[in-house]
């Protein structure tokens, strides 16, 4: 097999638009999915909550996991691989991209899930470790690297020609925990695959709620919610992989009553009973998606300079060490970062380097086709903190004092973002083979 590493030019376009050729001349789909357990080492540093000590784990909840996603057409390979931590650094992606460089893959996007429960230790620095993935090991990074790579070649070993098919369903499990009328996400974007050998189909799902129920007292390691609604599916005959939606000011709501009680055994029924009602709004959603979409892969990978220098918002608990930090946030910001556009049938994933509140999503949905499924998906390949409307900004609280760049910063990503989306639908379709 021919070596092609991962592209990774300032923007990249790849295109295959084969939706409207005849059916008896279309280039099958084929998809693959592969999954393995994290490393889990006892008392190791958990990613999430940081501290002035590390919060060890002692327990496990449900196994970390990584999980893979390749998509496969007439010579365009897409892998899109979540990883069961907090966030993603651009470490961990060019790790991977190294590693995989026999797979034949034209664009990766790695995502972090946002569990606060997951395996931590493997960003370099006093500011991460302290506020985030806990004492720095050399070993953690290269661990997680390897588990993806397994994962991708779990996946790149399972593709199977596959039908696809796309839609939207309603879901009210979040509310916005920054203020009690703001928006809160509704917004469910379903993929479905079936194979034809018998093959159990696979759901891809996106919500954006934070998997936070699990509070810094537990010491389990977890996907949160996230493991449950996919445990919950699995059971049910399918396959799923989730992926982070525009969580930053929203957080789940449980029927079992508030977040954090003192008993953990409550908020391990409290992780259960969000996972099953995510898990079962996925079920209803997918099985209702009948009409199989055009065949149809696209990917653009558009990298962008951060627009400014990254900064401390004044008057926020951190701004008070402002001079002894200043060299530490510059130093762990990217100056470039990338936003994938992928178009999978019907439905198109856009993957930012950000943690996006509801109102810039929405932002980003309604400037493209706010009737289609469209994935916004935060923590994808890199993290440049929380990205807020101007008007979130001058308010203030936490989402604000963790958006480095400001108040036009929201509205910079959901620029970007459509720009990288609007890429996929300028370009006519064109005849196999050939360049856009």
């Amino acid at each position: 097999m021919k070596q092609r590493p991962v592209r990774s030019v300032p923007t990249l376009l790849f295109v295959l638009l084969l939706g409207i050729a005849p059916a008896s001349g279309a280039v099958e789909l084929r998809v693959g999915m592969g999954r393995t357990e994290l490393p889990r080492p006892e008392n190791g540093p958990l990613g999430g909550y940081g501290g002035w000590r590390d919060r060890s784990a002692h327990d496990m909840l449900d196994p970390p996991e990584a999980r893979a996603l390749v998509l496969d057409q007439d010579g365009l390979r897409v892998a899109v691989v979540s990883l069961d931590v907090v966030i993603v650094r651009p470490s961990l992606r060019e790790g991977l991209q190294e590693l995989a460089g026999a797979f034949n893959l034209d664009a990766l996007v790695l995502v972090a899930t946002h569990t606060h429960s997951g395996p931590g230790g493997y960003i370099p620095g006093r500011l991460p470790a302290r506020l985030t993935t806990g004492s720095f090991d050399p070993g953690s990074a290269r661990n997680l690297v390897r588990a993806a790579l397994r994962a991708l070649q779990l996946a790149i070993g399972d593709l199977t020609p596959a039908r696809v098919r796309s839609g939207r369903a309603e879901l009210s499990l979040a509310r916005n925990r920054r203020s009690s009328d703001g928006p809160h996400e509704t917004d469910l974007p379903l993929l479905r695959f079936d194979f034809p050998n018998g093959r159990r189909p696979l759901a891809l799902f996106a919500y954006g709620a934070h998997p936070t129920v699990l509070s810094p007292k537990s010491h389990a390691y977890s996907a949160d919610y996230v493991g449950a609604a996919r445990a919950w599916l699995e059971e049910r005959g399918w396959r799923a992989i989730f992926l982070p939606g525009p969580l930053a000011d929203q957080e789940p709501v449980s029927q079992l009553g508030p977040l954090w009680p003192r008993d953990l055994a409550k908020q391990r029924a409290q992780v259960a009973e969000i996972g099953s009602r995510l898990g079962e709004a996925v079920l209803g959603g997918v099985q209702e998606l009948t009409t199989a979409d055009p065949v149809r892969l696209a990917s653009v990978e558009h990298w962008v300079d951060a627009p400014r220098d990254p900064k401390l918002r004044r008057f926020c608990a951190l701004w008070w060490l402002a001079p002894f930090l200043r060299h530490s946030i510059r130093g762990f910001f990217s100056k470039r970062v990338p936003i994938h556009a992928i178009r999978i049938g019907q439905s198109r994933l856009l993957a930012l380097p950000a943690e996006p509140t509801s109102s810039v999503a929405q932002g980003i949905r309604e400037s493209l086709a706010p009737t289609q499924p469209i994935f916004v998906v935060a923590h994808a390949n890199d993290w440049l903190g929380y990205a807020v409307s101007a008007e979130d900004y001058r308010r203030g609280g936490y989402e604000a004092c963790f958006s480095f760049y400001g108040p036009g910063f929201g509205e910079w990503l959901s620029e970007e973002a459509v720009t990288a989306a609007r890429r996929l639908d300028s370009y006519a379709p064109v005849q196999r083979g050939s360049a856009p």
